[in-house]
């Protein structure tokens, strides 16, 4: 305990020593305030998980969960991290969570296009809009995980409890600490917020239930 203590000391220092605004943090380029990625890194330290592909993987899954049900319960963020886990293990998607999350058309940047002569390791691609698995990713707007003001770096505790929760869901979902949990989703690979959409779909699907705000199908 006491080195874990240390060590997020450590880390809250390093982060309080730049700036407080949001920068991008991941392969999904998703924002996170310097609060955010303190919690992300001593989640991965308590849980002592240190491989960096893993960790990746974590925080992939861990945003997924934190843009499609923060304001669920926990059990209704388990149940988006286990449709997550269960297409990452169907063969009609990609095996990494990185790539299901952000699995969609994309559109290169027109600031590498016009390059002609840029390596492709150096070129830009955004997905493009409305037309992703996860329709936070690629709504337009920007993803940025607010658990701190910039300016004066104080908490905003609603969103800080919403991301811690949802990286320990992530990290129990995808068994790689001591706590593992059930997939209470009971195999599903789609869902849908009934409160907002009706999709064409659903029609085509099995039914398995409801959890909260969200439908969930096979």
């Amino acid at each position: 305990m006491l080195k874990k203590t240390i060590l997020g000391a450590a880390v809250m220092a390093t982060l309080m020593g730049n700036a407080t605004s949001a920068e991008p943090m991941g392969p999904l380029g998703v924002e996170l305030t310097n609060e955010a990625k303190v919690i992300f890194l001593t989640t991965m330290a308590d849980s002592e998980i240190k491989s960096k592909n893993k960790q990746e993987e974590i925080l992939c899954l861990a945003q997924n969960i934190y843009f499609e049900s923060r304001a669920e319960s926990m059990s209704g963020k388990a149940a988006v991290g286990n449709v997550t886990k269960n297409r990452v293990e169907d063969d009609r998607w990609p095996n990494t969570y990185c790539g299901v999350v952000g699995e969609g058309p994309v559109r290169e940047s027109w600031k590498t296009k016009k390059d002609k002569n840029l390596k492709d390791s150096e070129r830009v691609y955004y997905p493009k809009k409305h037309r992703c698995q996860f329709s936070w990713y690629c709504d337009g707007a920007a993803d940025v995980i607010w658990a701190n003001y910039e300016k004066t770096g104080e908490h905003i505790e609603g969103n800080k409890k919403a991301w811690q929760d949802s990286l320990n869901v992530a990290v129990w979902v995808t068994g790689w600490s001591d706590i593992t949990i059930k997939d209470n989703s009971k195999g599903a690979v789609f869902y849908y917020n009934h409160h907002l959409v009706s999709p064409g779909w659903a029609d085509t699907k099995e039914f398995i239930g409801v959890l909260g705000n969200h439908t969930f199908m096979k």
